[in-house]
């Protein structure tokens, strides 16, 4: 069994309970509320400029050319779904540049991209990209989960079409493949290191649905008060 699948068939539960969350099933339906959404990409927009920036530092601790070309293929991906983004649905949700500068994380963003930097700080790739890699294989998973379905809300369906293209699908093997390929050989122990950095992220990722659903702040409920224990 490839490391992957061993980390897929571990967090199984885990990721059932995002691809069934009211965020997402209300994006497939066409109820959620549109300032959910509005919310959701704001601190999504905020979490993508963290995860391009561990992506980075990934490049720099990568000892392989093929290594290093396939984490730049990853980061010149994210610029064009975030331009996506931008162009297809900030105008339809009232985002504007200034709304983007003046983001204030969400507890479940901050905790998420700090968990993410805490990774990079270990100088270990392997880790890295297994902390990485919940957010890119989760959302394929969804969109896999609801490809028979059609959103009445446009908006939402375009959404979920961004990842059930086959384009996001080969993007994502590689970074399977890449995972696998650094697991072979690494110790029991390190091995561990990069079960727990997926799992955490895992949880990070319904996490990350639960805020945007209830329009999480610092200042209200929150993943502080142990009403959803991700961390």
């Amino acid at each position: 069994m490839r490391f992957s699948e061993v980390l897929r068939a571990e967090n199984q539960e885990i990721w059932q309970k995002s691809k069934d969350h009211p965020f997402v099933r209300q994006l497939v339906d066409g109820s959620l509320d549109k300032e959910a959404f509005r919310y959701y990409l704001l601190q999504d927009h905020y979490y993508l400029t963290h995860y391009v920036k561990v992506i980075a530092l990934g490049i720099a601790y990568a000892d392989d050319y093929v290594t290093m070309m396939e984490l730049s293929k990853s980061l010149a991906s994210l610029e064009k779904s975030e331009l996506m983004m931008r162009e297809k649905f900030y105008p339809y949700v009232g985002i504007e540049t200034a709304d983007l500068d003046e983001i204030v994380a969400s507890p479940a963003a901050y905790h998420y991209t700090s968990h993410m930097y805490r990774l990079a700080g270990s100088h270990s790739l392997g880790r890295i990209l297994a902390g990485i890699l919940p957010c890119y294989w989760l959302y394929w998973e969804i969109g896999e989960q609801y490809v028979d379905c059609i959103s009445p809300e446009p908006l939402y369906q375009s959404w979920m079409e961004i990842y059930q293209d086959t384009g996001y699908a080969e993007g994502l093997q590689r970074q399977i493949d890449l995972l696998d390929r650094i697991a072979v050989g690494l110790t029991d122990d390190a091995l561990a290191e990069l079960r727990e950095a997926f799992r955490i992220s895992s949880y990070a990722e319904l996490a990350f649905w639960d805020m945007a659903y209830k329009q999480k702040t610092w200042d209200g409920r929150g993943d502080l008060d142990g009403e959803l224990v991700s961390y």
